[in-house]
């Protein structure tokens, strides 16, 4: 199970960036985060597991699965070839 201190943590550490805000298009166990109205965050638990999508550069998206077993593509967010 998710350490419940985990991801309001998390949610406290994005919102404090600048010109962050928060809002729930995907339902209301999916946080999505935007800078000026673009996305570069979201995240959510699932079956315990708190399970965070940023907005990364494809290539570097890519080396990093390379070297880190737990980076994993984001459902629907996938641009290695």
């Amino acid at each position: 199970m998710a350490n419940l201190d985990q991801p309001k943590a998390l949610r406290q550490y994005l919102l404090a960036k600048p010109d962050v805000t928060e809002s729930f298009p995907f339902g209301d166990d999916v946080a999505v985060f935007k800078v000026r109205n673009k996305m570069f965050a979201l995240f959510g638990i699932e079956e315990g597991v708190v399970r965070l999508n940023l907005k990364c550069d494809p290539d570097e998206a890519c080396a990093l699965r390379d070297i880190y077993p737990s980076v994993i593509p984001g459902y629907h967010m996938n641009k290695c070839i």
